[in-house]
């Protein structure tokens, strides 16, 4: 049985870090941006949040793309 992903949404996401905690932990927040084309490549979201990262006042520990799709039946 062959199955297939249809991408539905895609969403890019990057962690900062935002200072520390009462214990000296490093406190982190992710940043969200909904409606990333499904199309669009890795490459290019990886570049488009490098450019936003580079605006940023905190440091950024990661970045990342979620996506969400449906499975059908081939």
């Amino acid at each position: 049985m062959a199955v297939t992903k249809v991408p539905q949404t895609s969403k890019m996401i990057i962690m900062i870090e935002n200072g520390v905690n009462a214990s000296g932990q490093p406190v982190q927040r992710q940043r969200s941006y909904k409606n990333v084309k499904v199309s669009a490549a890795d490459g290019d979201v990886y570049a488009v949040a490098q450019a936003i990262a580079n605006l940023q006042t905190h440091a950024v520990v990661g970045i990342s793309r979620q996506e969400e799709g449906n499975l059908l039946n081939a």
